[in-house]
């Protein structure tokens, strides 16, 4: 199963594995990942049934003195879990005579009941008929009192004209006639509705029920399939997904333990070969949603991943992230900071405890009004009182601040054929991917508008792109979506771990400039800063 690498091919060994959501490809990673795609481009079979686009993985390994790789594909493939040459996966989902294959029939089964039931007809019907049942009844009621009253104001009249008690007997009983003729419209009316109203109570009550059976089964053979995925983890352990996930105080979600990377680490672990380096990349055609280009490398998803890794790998130490640079204040007064951030460090405190923007300024006398991620260098303003905060915010709210980056993306093939001098407009709405936060992703439907003018610098002899961006709105990863997305730029910013940028010691993303009114004055001014680490 372990693939050699080229006997001419040498490289330092890496000294520590990989973190697997943040991470630059080592050169072992890269040669593998280049050899696997030749393989898989030199079979009609392979390169046609990935074609559609596929994640796939590598995964350097050392063995009795011998250093070579694993390849592994997510899910599956064609409908096969198994393939020759690619990891197997953890447990196996495919057997046509399993307990998962034939629970996922009766599933099937049950969810083509429901559709059957929904499409015919039948219920609709029921409803249309019903909607017409009331207007009917409606209309002959509406019909019967009408005649009521006329039937009233000539009786009225005869009153008015005659004092025959035998007279007057007879418009009382013409009277309570009428009103028993609109009881029993109102009854036989009351009764047909009545009647169509129990079949579609019935009939959606048995969809119903039908449903909850349905969850209830999927819920049961999801919980099944996280107990029967067994995995091998560093300290020698073997885990189902299900304890994994329950240790943390989560639920796995659908598809746990189907990426690449746990079916790597997990064949790794299990036949004791020791992990060197790793790294995840997408194989065919790009998605409309989600950044996924040719080639490109990508970190593990965390919703899945996340805490399965974290436990597959514990004792391992990952090679931490650097602050590229010191932080700077360009300009203070008694209303604002102007600071120039590092490329590395947070804007505001988080989680992993690294020392941000506005812990180094000092919390006493800043407040947050925006932030840059904490890969971007540049320009970053801290107010010093909730007035100004206030009166800052309102502008980055209202899209008054203009700001200008200047990025550096990589060469991409498949992306947009970009001169020197080119300029345009980028709007793609973005929405957070869920399941690969923090990442974001396209979403035309229900994704918020964002939009980005460029301007390209240069092209660079190796084949880079100096480029300003102007965010004309300030969604999260707004700049880097629209660089690396097929459908914007299709050209990763160089160093973007997150989107697929080719290797670089940090971002190439700066934030060189920003304008706004001085809270405190109201005079519009302009701080820029240069860049120094392209």
């Amino acid at each position: 199963m372990i693939r050699p690498f080229p006997e001419d091919f040498r490289v330092t060994l890496p000294l520590c594995l990989d973190n697997p959501f943040r991470y630059s490809p080592h050169p072992l990673v890269q040669k593998a990942a280049e050899l696997l795609m030749h393989e898989i481009d030199s079979s009609e079979e392979l390169s046609s049934m990935l074609a559609e686009g596929k994640m796939l993985g590598v995964l350097a390994v050392e063995s009795e003195g011998k250093t070579g790789y694993l390849a592994a594909f997510s899910g599956n493939v064609g409908g096969r879990s198994i393939m020759d040459g690619f990891v197997p996966p953890i447990y196996d989902l495919t057997d046509p005579d399993g307990h998962f294959k034939m629970k996922e029939a009766e599933i099937s089964s049950l969810s083509k009941e429901i559709a059957e039931l929904e499409q015919n007809g039948m219920l609709s019907s029921l409803k249309a008929a019903l909607t017409e049942a009331e207007r009917d009844m409606e209309e002959e009621i509406t019909v019967q009192k009408a005649r009521m009253a006329l039937l009233k104001r000539q009786r009225d009249e005869i009153r008015c004209e005659t004092e025959d008690p035998s007279a007057t007997g007879r418009l009382i009983l013409q009277s309570q006639h009428e009103k028993a003729e609109l009881r029993r419209i109102k009854r036989r009316w009351e009764e047909k509705t009545e009647e169509i109203r129990s079949k579609i109570v019935a009939l959606s009550e048995s969809i119903e029920q039908m449903k909850r059976k349905r969850a209830v089964m999927s819920d049961e053979l999801q919980k099944w399939i996280f107990k029967q995925y067994i995995v091998h983890t560093s300290d020698g352990k073997s885990m189902s997904i299900s304890d994994i996930f329950a240790g943390q105080g989560l639920v796995p979600p659908g598809g746990t333990g189907e990426c690449a990377a746990p079916k790597l680490l997990n064949y790794c672990f299990a036949h004791g070969y020791r992990p060197l380096c790793m790294g995840e990349f997408w194989y065919g055609k790009s998605p409309d949603t989600a950044v996924r280009t040719h080639g490109h490398f990508y970190p593990s998803c965390t919703s899945k991943c996340g805490p399965l890794l974290k436990r597959m790998l514990a004792g391992y130490d990952f090679q931490q992230d650097t602050v590229h640079g010191t932080p700077v204040i360009l300009h203070e007064d008694d209303s604002i900071i102007v600071a120039s951030k590092p490329s590395g460090m947070p804007s505001v405190p988080g989680l992993d405890g690294k020392t941000s923007m506005l812990e180094w300024l000092g919390t006493a006398k800043a407040e947050s009004v925006h932030r840059l991620d904490m890969d971007t260098s540049g320009l970053i303003i801290f107010a010093k009182d909730e007035k100004a905060a206030a009166c800052l915010r309102k502008q980055f709210q209202e899209h008054t601040v203009h700001k200008t980056y200047h990025a550096r993306l990589s060469h991409s093939p498949e992306g947009r054929s970009l001169k020197s001098g080119d300029k345009g407009r980028i709007n793609l709405p973005l929405n957070a991917d869920y399941d690969e936060r923090p990442r974001q992703k396209v979403d035309i439907s229900h994704g918020k508008e964002a939009f980005t003018e460029y301007e390209v610098a240069s092209i660079t002899t190796d084949g880079t792109v100096d480029i300003i961006f102007r965010p004309l709105t300030g969604r999260t990863h707004q700049l880097r979506v629209h660089s690396a997305h097929i459908l914007g730029l299709g050209h990763p910013i160089l160093g973007d771990v997150l989107y697929g940028g080719s290797c670089a010691p940090q971002l190439c993303l700066h934030a060189a400039s920003i304008t706004f009114n001085h809270p405190e004055s109201g005079i519009t001014v302009t701080f820029s800063t240069d860049i120094n680490h392209y």
